[in-house]
């Protein structure tokens, strides 16, 4: 590991207080709200020094800081190393009634679907299936501070409509796991760079493959994300088996 123990708590302690604020974290703000047992001077340097490894970016001249792309990559380790928390079990059941009384219309599900994955993630969901995309959640984008400004609601409204490059983004980014996390940067789309997709593979009635996918900004609460797309996937499937 090429950081110190309390580089990392105080680095994914920084990521889980962007995700909740949007905002660039500065070290006052770090001490006084989760008590660190070291001066704000002391974390500066520790920041400072996650700065040089990469792992964050200084955002403006107040010193606050964002994560890089490795920042969240170690974020997402962490968070799967640890175990992604299931949906409660009452969501769960309620989900998968629902479905069930629409399983036999393959549009019908995947509308209902993505339309639980969208409210489940807090971000659009989308469904790619036979050179169609299915949307869910894009009246509540504006409720997201990222796409406030009209350029990114813009640019993130212009990959939703692009099914080809869609379909291709994911079809290259696919992981061999069941779930796959593709940040823009690692892609060679422009329009995507300040995004991030969360995406599965599906498999209909008709056994045509296609995609469910979450795609926001890089700053979603993954762990939601993740809970969500994993239990809607595996439920697609229970219920495509048994039809």
């Amino acid at each position: 590991m090429d950081i110190s123990e309390r580089q990392r708590l105080l680095l994914l302690t920084i990521i889980n207080e962007f995700i909740d604020t949007a905002e660039a974290v500065g070290s006052l703000n770090l001490q006084s709200k989760y008590g660190f047992k070291v001066s704000p001077a002391t974390i500066r340097n520790e920041m400072a020094e996650l700065v040089s490894s990469g792992y964050l970016l200084n955002r403006n001249s107040s010193g606050g800081r964002v994560p890089t792309l490795k920042g969240w990559k170690y974020f997402l380790q962490d968070l799967q190393q640890k175990g992604i928390e299931e949906i409660d079990v009452i969501t769960q059941e309620s989900i998968k009634s629902e479905l069930a009384k629409i399983k036999y219309d393959k549009y019908q599900l995947l509308r209902k679907t993505i339309g639980f994955l969208s409210s489940l993630a807090n971000n659009p969901a989308i469904a790619l299936v036979d050179g169609e995309i299915f949307y869910a959640g894009l009246s509540h984008m504006v409720e997201i501070p990222e796409f406030r400004n009209s350029s990114n609601l813009q640019k993130m409204l212009e990959v939703l409509e692009d099914y080809y490059s869609l379909s291709e983004i994911m079809n290259d980014g696919k992981a061999e796991d069941e779930l796959s996390i593709l940040f823009g940067e690692e892609t060679d789309f422009d329009g995507y760079k300040d995004f991030t997709v969360v995406f599965t593979e599906i498999r209909l009635h008709d056994k045509k493959r296609g995609y469910i996918a979450v795609i926001g900004p890089n700053r979603m609460r993954y762990n939601q994300v993740l809970a969500a797309i994993k239990y809607l996937s595996q439920t697609m499937k229970y219920l495509v088996q048994n039809w």
